[in-house]
């Protein structure tokens, strides 16, 4: 299967925040005026993530229980769909045909070439007797460790608040252990570019925060706000997923607003805003052969029929050019012989 990607000339300049912080914000890359889009729409997008050294785009549609993959340069497409509950994390591995995936409350292997749940390798449960938790964001730090969090019962667009956790996961027994609690719906994470820092997102606590960050021991303290989102947006919006760029700059997505903002974390203020033709921003990483496009995923979750229908564009995949900055690529999860796992 084969995505066709179409070039629209667009700009979708940002007025997306209370005026009063107007004037607060600078832009310093007025060159983003066109985007690319995927003609497919999804469910709930979710989980991009760059693999530098294959060229492949990988994605989860969370509500539909599959993960796709895309071939940068020859646009070849492969989903698999894996029938175990909703899927909100995928992730390459270190040195492995395999993915790690994050399904309901769980962490798997998962293997392409077999056919639905049979392709998944069990590694660990988060938020054990919780059964209506899910694990709903993740990454790798430069050491291949997971860290990810968690969120409580969802129903509609409300989900139960303190009911989830950000833990960390590593070698060789893979336990998880609870780096913060509680949270209610645990989502961004970005390393600083001298991994010194973490960046963090509980969307509902609507702030930006920051942590220092031991690399050696996974150990995270001194945390602070980086940004609150009361300051610039009612109470409707929050900040969902995140990535940083070449100068340290950390990216935000919107959900419930369609906006992108870029982070300048050491004087906490937003730098630059973008808005896109749809409402569910949900999160963003940077690809490419030279890591200069943003690509974001969205959603029509709990969209009616008359949103849909003025937002024909919700769900889709649209990739960002002309940026003016670009990303620093990511780090795998290290799972030793994970092929024969």
């Amino acid at each position: 299967m084969f995505l066709q990607l179409w070039s629209i000339a667009a700009i979708y300049i940002l007025y997306c925040i209370k005026p009063a912080a107007l004037y607060d914000v600078k832009y310093i890359s007025e060159n983003f005026n066109t985007f690319e889009y995927m003609n497919l729409s999804f469910s709930h997008g979710e989980s991009p993530v760059w693999d530098h050294a294959s060229g492949m785009l990988y994605w989860v549609d969370a509500l539909q229980q599959d993960v796709h993959a895309l071939h940068y340069a020859s646009q070849k497409h492969k989903v698999k769909h894996i029938n175990y509950g909703e899927v909100n994390i995928v992730m390459p591995v270190q040195n492995s045909s395999r993915l790690l995936v994050g399904v309901r409350n769980a962490l798997f292997l998962m293997d392409w070439d077999k056919p639905g749940d049979s392709a998944l390798r069990f590694v660990a449960a988060f938020d054990q007797g919780l059964p209506d938790n899910i694990l709903n964001e993740g990454r790798a730090d430069a050491l291949g460790r997971f860290w990810g969090g968690t969120k409580g019962r969802q129903h509609g667009n409300n989900v139960i608040h303190d009911k989830g956790s950000l833990y960390s996961l590593e070698p060789p027994h893979f336990v998880p252990r609870v780096q913060l609690k509680p949270v209610s719906i645990s989502n961004g994470l970005a390393w600083s570019l001298n991994n010194t820092i973490l960046y963090y997102i509980d969307s509902l606590a609507r702030k930006i925060e920051a942590f220092d960050f031991d690399l050696e021991k996974a150990h995270i303290s001194k945390r602070r706000t980086i940004l609150d989102i009361d300051e610039y947006w009612d109470d409707d919006v929050i900040a969902d997923g995140m990535t940083i760029d070449e100068a340290g700059f950390i990216w935000i997505t919107l959900m419930f607003h369609g906006c992108i903002v870029r982070i300048n974390p050491d004087t906490r203020q937003i730098v630059e805003r973008y808005k896109l033709p749809v409402t569910l921003t949900t999160s963003l990483t940077w690809g490419g052969p030279r890591l200069d496009d943003l690509i974001v995923t969205t959603s029509r979750r709990n969209m009616n029929a008359t949103q849909l229908k003025e937002q024909p564009l919700a769900g889709a995949i649209f990739i960002l050019h002309n940026m003016g900055t670009k990303g620093v690529p990511s780090y795998k999860f290290v799972f030793s012989n994970a092929d024969n796992y």
